[in-house]
């Protein structure tokens, strides 16, 4: 699961990445900086939930930024310094939602042809 957040972790001023599933359940969490209990995740999620129906934001406090992106696959939580770059890291929210979708099943070729 790290292979899938590695990216996003990777950007310069990004300190921590959380994803929980819809219903509230934490599936990956990793900080560069400091170490976080069950109990501190559970917050997040709380966060992210106190947002409503957006399917994107950005907060914006004294020492940092917090982008939360909602999905059909869970919500993400980003935790960013000042100074990291948004619109690379809603990229890369952009390709890691695309990789957790279940891809469709293909219907074959016979609806092509009719009796």
């Amino acid at each position: 699961m790290r292979g899938l957040f590695a990216d996003l972790l990777r950007i310069d001023g990004v300190k921590g990445v959380v994803f929980f599933t819809l219903s509230g359940q934490p599936v990956f969490q990793e900080f560069t900086l400091g170490r976080n209990d069950a109990d501190d995740i559970s917050g997040w999620f709380a966060l992210a939930a106190c947002l409503g129906r957006a399917r994107e934001a950005e907060l914006v406090f004294e020492k940092g930024r917090l982008y939360v992106r909602r999905s059909t696959e869970g919500v993400l939580l980003v935790v960013m310094g000042s100074i990291a770059p948004t619109g690379m890291v809603r990229l890369t929210a952009d390709i890691l939602f695309s990789g957790l979708r279940q891809p469709k099943a293909v219907r074959g070729i016979k609806r092509f042809f009719k009796r």
